[in-house]
């Protein structure tokens, strides 16, 4: 039992903690065995997060070449000379770019002594200069998180010894020291606040990424979280968003300038010129306020209903436009068809001679269309799946009633185009 135990192999490992990753280095050490020779620890993983590089060492998350002067395990590192004896066999070293705020986490199969650690385990800047330590441990000394007690300074290269005479519970010693050198990545030193003009009614998201000032004078694109989301274009003003980054201390600022819509005096495409009552229609409804109150009418002419009130809704808005002779009483889709006719409008089902401010009619089940509404726009010029228009169901696009709509296809909920009328 004496020899099994005399003979048992004392395990380290290195666990780069920070920002919630998870960056390993298995490392062995000899048995204590003193006829036995030293063993040369082995890296397994690298300190890079999602790389798996076993037996091979790691520069800045990249597997050096042969013509490293860290290529041998053997080699005895500058930063490490203060630290332990120049004969002594040292562990694979590690170069990658972390954070500033990494901590370490070294885990043992044996339990030490936290206290007996001061000065066995060390940290050294590029100047040679000792960083304060802090160790800590949470599960009997099975492991021991090593903490600077200041945040290490960006782009500067640090040395992580970890000293070959660390001796476990049961008398182990750790006799090849581990040393681990590392680069700090730059940090943000500065994020410019944005500043976003739009039109009313254009398409709007916060970026998801924003523009960062590293400290090394470099920019790079970093992730961005805001306090809430665009709700509307449809309100004209300044809206203030506050985004917050991840490892930036300071707020990120956008402020968004909604203009107002300014109206056209002509709307036309490759196959037709759109009527002036037509125009007047979009100018129209493209104002919220303007839509809103449509809206209120339309339920007033339905006796308070606030269902079923798409022929009311197209029927008040064009009267609005010019066609002030419509009567208040067209009620479903076949009178209103009828009543455009007899004013000259035409039939198209022709969907790329479709204009802005003309009236469009779904499919019919036998009793007429099953819906009206005004086309705005297509949401991309090149397909005719969706389009933005006006009509009484902003109940399901967040109250307003301009909204996205599919057009030339079936959904379970939403009819697709049958025809559309205009006035030539």
């Amino acid at each position: 039992m004496k020899k099994l135990i005399k003979n048992f192999v004392l395990f380290c490992g290195i666990y780069a903690i920070a920002q919630g990753s998870h960056c390993t280095i298995a490392l062995a050490a000899n048995n204590m065995d003193k006829s036995s020779n030293v063993s040369t620890v082995t890296a397994s993983t690298s300190l890079d997060t999602n790389k798996d590089i076993s037996n091979s060492k790691t520069i800045d998350g990249n597997t050096n070449s042969s013509n490293d002067k860290s290529a041998s395990e053997n080699n005895t590192p500058e930063k490490a000379n203060s630290n332990v004896n120049q004969s002594t066999n040292y562990d694979t070293i590690v170069k990658v770019s972390i954070p500033v705020s990494k901590k370490w986490k070294i885990s043992f199969n044996q339990p030490v002594d936290v206290n007996s650690l001061s000065g066995k385990i060390r940290l050294v800047d590029n100047n040679n200069t000792e960083v304060p330590l802090t160790f800590s441990s949470t599960d009997f000394g099975m492991s021991v998180i090593v903490s600077p007690t200041n945040v290490c300074n960006p782009d500067t290269d640090y040395t992580l010894t970890i000293s070959g005479n660390i001796v476990s519970r049961y008398n182990k010693t750790l006799k090849n020291p581990t040393v681990v050198e590392f680069k700090t990545a730059p940090v943000i030193s500065s994020i410019d606040n944005i500043s976003v003009t739009i039109n009313q009614q254009d398409d709007y998201t916060l970026p998801t990424q924003v523009t960062a000032k590293m400290s090394n004078n470099t920019t790079t694109s970093v992730n961005v979280s805001w306090d809430k989301s665009v709700d509307t274009t449809s309100i004209p003003g300044v809206y203030a968003y506050t985004g917050t980054v991840d490892g930036y201390s300071k707020p990120v600022t956008l402020s968004l300038t909604i203009k107002a819509f300014e109206p056209v005096p002509s709307i036309m495409n490759d196959y037709r010129i759109q009527s002036q009552i037509g125009t007047n229609l979009y100018n129209y409804l493209m104002n919220y306020d303007n839509r809103q109150s449509v809206l209120d009418r339309a339920i007033e002419l339905h006796g308070g209903d606030t269902s079923n009130n798409c022929v009311y809704y197209a029927s008040e808005a064009l009267r609005r436009a010019g066609m002030t002779d419509l009567p208040e009483s067209v009620a479903n889709t076949n009178q209103l068809t009828s009543q455009l006719q007899s004013r000259g409008w035409q039939t198209s089902t022709d969907l790329s001679k479709l204009l802005p401010g003309d009236i469009c009619f779904t499919i019919s089940y036998g009793n007429g269309p099953t819906h009206t509404y005004t086309f705005m726009k297509w949401v991309d010029p090149k397909s005719f799946d969706y389009a933005y228009i006006c009509d009484n169901q902003g109940y399901d696009y967040n109250g307003d009633a301009y909204h996205k709509r599919n057009i030339d296809f079936q959904t379970p909920t939403k009819d697709a185009i049958s025809y559309f009328m205009y006035l030539a």
